[in-house]
């Protein structure tokens, strides 16, 4: 079955109120032939070092042995010490007995999102794959440049040989800063468009509770790739053991977590998700209906918790220096300010990443004053950039069981990311609302507009940070560059096969994985190289901390 037509299937399925999509979506990859990445080394980043410690954990083809990594990688031991202390922090805040209501639960959500014992294996905290000094994204640097910024999850892959030797995620992770702040998914009639949701595909709705942010929270956990337990009430059983039960029970109410636990509930929940042992099923721990209502009860309320959290100054402050220069309390310099202007004109950059001011692209006048003094620098729809497919992703290459007899990608490198196309066919199980199947043919390939804010912030000088959804882009010149050239270079040519003569990512843009919908706004916007340099002067100026 093609995709298009298994796209058909699935709409009319939808119509008809059946609820078999996922089945279908199963099917229909596993009879798909599997393929490999092509063995292709790629140079590294300018300036980028191995760190001497990973230098043992880097495998012939570009590969990495990520149990080495997580071991002894600096990035990856330096995230794991400040999530330790920043849970203590919040620890010691929330048995303090000083906190009101309203810090309590955001306490509860970093208590929460700095816990590793959540995962199946209690080895990987949310905050693994989202570091607050990456700007709550991924903070491993390496990661960044051997596999597209994607994560390795708490499960390790023991079988004889198999790459990768870890579970890890298909795509890059994206930043929390200012999630909270897009809506509940919804299609907007008049503009025929999707707003708002969470991940880069739009699943988190937020439908049931209303929150697209706490919506997201639900899924790393339970994700087999990342978190992997096997179901909900796995977080909650965790949690009633956690050492902030007590706290949760004072935001939550007395007794949250009390909870009648079969006797075989450890057993069940120290099996990663997707195991062949469990059969499928979602739910494996045997609970009464009135606690498995509570499970889901408490499960809402730890999403809502992280995204009291998110939505905090410790993570959403708009501290940024362009925040001072909208208040009047700071100027921003020549390049900055040249850098502003073309974002806001020639650049075309806040026809999507909404600055609060009108846009003098077509020859409208920007009369200086702020439309919104805290802008998002998103207008929370999504987009088919045209990127190229990302070969060194891990994912492509996960394609065969593991030791839990689970094969995360049976497409392997046939895999094609349809991004909200992967969502609105089906891919997680039927969309909640099954009219939306209809407008896959609108939205195949198309990611969510990411927040330009806190797009700069790294850890330290020297740092690689992964752009956009698969990691493909590198460093924010790269991101301006493509914008700037992608139509300008354009090859049909894989990753890796640019003609000689020419630069992969300077003066060779491969085809895109999927050029369906593909937005025509930007590749050839003619800015010169020291115009995009200016734009990425500005882009610092939204990283939070300045201190004016």
């Amino acid at each position: 079955m093609s995709h298009k037509n298994f796209s058909g299937t699935i709409s009319l399925l939808s119509k008809a109120g059946l609820t078999v999509l996922a089945i279908l979506a199963i099917a229909a990859t596993s009879s798909a032939q599997a393929t490999q990445p092509p063995p292709i080394d790629f140079p590294l980043p300018t300036g980028f070092q191995i760190p001497p410690s990973d230098a043992k954990c880097i495998l012939a083809g570009h590969r990495l042995d990520l149990q080495c990594i997580i071991k002894n990688d600096p990035d990856a031991i330096r995230i794991r010490a400040e999530e330790a202390m920043l849970e203590a922090q919040a620890l010691k805040a929330a048995n303090s007995g000083k906190l009101d209501p309203y810090h309590q639960v955001e306490t509860l959500g970093e208590l929460e999102i700095f816990d590793p014992n959540l995962s199946v294996n209690n080895n990987v905290a949310c905050s693994y794959c989202h570091d607050p000094k990456a700007g709550y994204a991924n903070g491993i640097s390496i990661l960044s440049v051997y596999t597209g910024g994607s994560n390795p999850g708490s499960v390790p892959i023991t079988v004889p040989g198999a790459y990768p030797n870890n579970r890890i995620a298909k795509r890059n992770p994206q930043s929390y800063t200012y999630a909270t702040y897009f809506p509940p998914l919804h299609y907007n009639l008049s503009q025929a468009d999707f707003y708002g949701g969470n991940f880069w595909d739009g699943r988190a709705t937020g439908y049931l509770l209303q929150n697209s942010s706490a919506n997201q929270a639900q899924g790393p956990p339970l994700d087999t790739q990342e978190m992997a337990n096997p179901d909900p009430a796995c977080i909650v059983y965790k949690l009633s053991l956690s050492k902030y039960s007590s706290f949760f029970e004072q935001v939550f109410g007395a007794g949250s977590l009390q909870i009648n636990w079969p006797s075989d509930v450890a057993s069940i929940c120290n099996t990663p998700a997707g195991a062949a042992v469990l059969g499928g099923n979602p739910t494996p721990v045997q609970l009464s209906t009135s606690d498995r209502t509570l499970v889901t009860k408490d499960f809402g309320e730890f999403a809502q918790a992280i995204a009291a959290y998110e939505s905090s100054n410790s993570v959403s402050p708009f501290t940024s220096k362009f925040d001072y220069f909208l208040a009047g309390k700071t100027t921003l310099t020549t390049q900055e300010q040249n850098g502003y202007d073309l974002f806001r004109g020639k650049g075309s950059c806040n026809t999507c990443h909404l600055d609060g001011r009108s846009s003098t692209l077509t020859g409208g006048a920007d009369t200086g004053q702020a439309a919104s003094l805290q802008p998002l620098f998103t207008d929370t729809t999504y987009n088919n950039l045209g990127l190229p497919k990302n070969v060194e992703l891990p994912w492509y290459s996960e394609d065969t069981p593991d030791q839990w007899g689970f094969t995360a990608n049976p497409l392997g490198f046939g895999f094609t990311d349809l991004g909200m196309g992967l969502f609105l066919d089906g891919y997680y199980g039927t969309p909640p609302n099954l009219s939306w199947a209809a407008q896959f043919p609108k939205f195949e390939g198309k990611f969510q507009t990411s927040t330009a804010r806190n797009a700069a912030m790294v850890p330290r000088p020297g740092f690689v940070k992964a752009y956009m959804h698969n990691g493909y882009l590198t460093s924010l010149k790269e991101v301006v560059h493509f914008y700037n050239t992608r139509d300008v270079y354009l090859y049909h040519v894989q990753s890796g096969h640019c003609p000689k003569g020419t630069v992969e990512k300077v003066t060779c843009w491969p085809e895109p994985e999927d050029a369906d919908n593909e937005n025509m706004t930007i590749g050839k916007l003619g800015l010169t190289s020291d115009e995009e340099d200016d734009i990425v002067a500005f882009l610092k100026t939204l990283v939070d901390g300045f201190k004016p």
